[in-house]
């Protein structure tokens, strides 16, 4: 993450400042009330930051999603993302849907508080979001015929079509790590020592393509799924992503806590539930909380919403993570908002502007607008002019942004009779 670098900003506001037309404007103080405010905050930016880095997203990770920024949503929609994986997978490719309706608009299905055993229905408020979350840019396809939960299955899938997608990953589901699964094995498992098993070969596909994020998951968990094999495979997957700076979605983890945080064990505990009554085998091995599943031994996310939501949410804020945002929960505010009324105004789309659109800007002025956008250190990086159309006052621009590096910048218009600020976010 970067700051503001203020000597810099500082020579971009009296750059600003000592404008012609803006001296003489009668709205000056609305400039240096921008210019103030640039100065006394040194704030982060977001910056398109689709490169290797330690990303985890766990079960702690889920209350974030109230506080993504706006750029952030708009940038993590904005990536092209591709995702494979079983039937759980399905239920999460549902459970990211239910957030592009409001929620008042969604289908039941994903709302549902309740459960049939009234001991694991959740707060209303687990399975409610804010707005509509557009995910229309993310695909997810089940395994093809003829392979099944295996990395170089996905690599093959994928690599022909790679060009297509910024972000891709898949998941092995809780059927991969039943009892008798060999894959934590570490002479012949996923993470074989030698780099002779399919993490060698993941790790391989990422780097021919540096310029995507590849993402890696620890497993969907079911009732009884709590083994072993399961425990040990996603301890590993934990480990190798930390000390290898990878970006990792940890799904076993969000599964097998809670709404409060509390962790959740197999059910080979002794504890009757519906028709499963196992004893206790004396193990507490991490599995989905039965919050988020009505199945007794099973761990799919369709029957009731929590689960399911609790994932979608933890994946947008996965998404956010890898298009930038570093999880902080203050973020400059949009600088058009402290602007007196009248001020002239710009509107920008699309948003965020990727390096090989245009981007159309539409600004309320009836006099020739200079446009002028500036890197967050305050340099000049693309200036351009415009006569304002038709009678409506509105001047429309469009600026190519080839060539520029993905991140933020201030977009000014200036006017001889007004100036306006927004902020503009560039994908690579």
């Amino acid at each position: 993450m970067h700051i503001l670098h203020i000597p810099r900003m500082r020579a971009f506001m009296m750059h600003i400042l000592h404008i012609p037309a803006l001296r003489s404007h009668r709205r000056h103080r609305a400039v240096l009330s921008i210019a103030a405010f640039l100065l006394l905050t040194a704030l982060p930016y977001p910056q398109a930051a689709l490169h290797a880095q330690h990303i985890v997203v766990d079960h702690t990770s889920v209350a974030l999603f109230e506080h993504i920024p706006p750029a952030y949503k708009d940038a993590a929609a904005a990536l092209r993302l591709f995702f494979m994986d079983r039937s759980v997978g399905g239920n999460i490719n549902d459970a990211l849907s239910c957030l592009s309706h409001l929620h008042g608009d969604a289908p039941n299905s994903c709302t549902r508080a309740g459960h049939r055993d009234a001991r694991y229905a959740v707060d209303p408020s687990e399975v409610y979001w804010d707005g509509e979350w557009d995910r229309s840019n993310w695909r997810y396809e089940f395994w093809p015929a003829g392979c099944s939960e295996d990395a170089n299955c996905f690599i093959e899938s994928v690599e022909g079509r790679i060009d297509s997608f910024d972000v891709v990953g898949f998941q092995f589901s809780y059927l991969a790590v039943m009892p008798g699964s060999k894959l934590a094995d570490p002479t012949s498992g996923f993470f074989a020592e030698g780099g002779s098993g399919q993490a060698a070969d993941y790790a391989a596909f990422a780097a021919r393509h540096p310029e995507k994020t590849v993402i890696w998951w620890t497993t969907s968990l079911a009732r009884s799924i709590g083994t072993e094999e399961a425990q040990d495979f996603n301890q590993s997957m934990r480990t190798y992503c930390r000390d290898s700076s990878l970006v990792l979605f940890d799904v076993a983890d969000i599964l097998s806590h809670d709404p409060a945080g509390a962790p959740c064990f197999d059910n080979r505990d002794g504890v009757t539930y519906l028709t499963e009554n196992h004893p206790d085998d004396g193990l507490d091995l991490p599995a989905i909380c039965p919050q988020y599943t009505t199945e007794t031994e099973g761990g799919h996310l369709g029957s009731i919403s929590a689960g399911g939501i609790r994932i979608a949410k933890a994946f947008w804020v996965l998404m956010a993570r890898i298009a930038g945002w570093d999880g902080g929960v203050s973020e400059l505010p949009d600088v058009a908002a402290i602007l007196p009324p009248g001020i002239m105004e710009i509107s920008i789309s699309p948003q965020p502007v990727r390096h090989n659109l245009h981007a159309r800007i539409r600004c309320t002025a009836v006099t020739p607008v200079q446009l002028v956008l500036y890197d967050m250190l305050g340099r000049n990086v693309l200036t351009t002019e415009g006569q304002r159309t038709g009678t409506t006052g509105a001047a429309e621009f469009h600026l190519r942004t080839n060539g520029l590096p993905g991140g933020s910048y201030l977009l000014a218009a200036f006017s001889d009779a007004a100036m306006a600020v927004r902020r503009v976010l560039i994908l690579p």
